[in-house]
């Protein structure tokens, strides 16, 4: 089931009842599986990053910490789902899905790891692809 304030990117709505349908839940109280689909689906928006690219740190929407972005870039081809759900009373909850690769979670958020920092000193979302809180953007890295 979906929850009234589940985080559902729009280009995997089409794409989400297939991506269900490959995930063994197997009593799990927290999912988060790649449905990987073999072929391109659509493109991410977190990319890979390198010493050339401009970076800029904003909040998002919703979000309790900045968020690392890259400037000037467009999405990437990608062939896989993000999906995650949580267990409910009867069946799961979509927390949230949309097409990239398994993220980590954001250095600033309660289950950040050592490997959180990692993931995101080496990629990001595109600038603009998200709604951000205004005025909170910084070229200071917040970690």
């Amino acid at each position: 089931m979906d929850r009234h304030n589940s985080h559902l990117h729009e280009e995997v709505v089409r794409l989400l009842p297939d991506a269900l349908l490959r995930i063994e839940s197997k009593g799990r109280g927290f999912i988060l599986e790649v449905v990987d689909f073999g072929r391109p689906i659509g493109e991410t928006t977190c990319v890979k990053t390198s010493s050339e690219d401009e970076i800029i740190f904003a909040q998002r929407l919703n979000r309790f910490g900045l968020t690392r972005f890259v400037k000037n870039r467009m999405p990437e081809p990608c062939s896989s789902v993000v999906v995650i759900l949580k267990k409910a009373v009867e069946g799961y909850v979509l927390i949230t899905a949309f097409i990239g690769c398994r993220p980590e979670p954001e250095p600033w958020d309660r289950n950040a790891t050592e490997q959180s920092v990692v993931f995101w000193n080496t990629r990001a979302l595109i600038w603009g692809s998200e709604e951000i809180v205004q005025g909170t953007e910084s070229n200071r890295c917040p970690w």
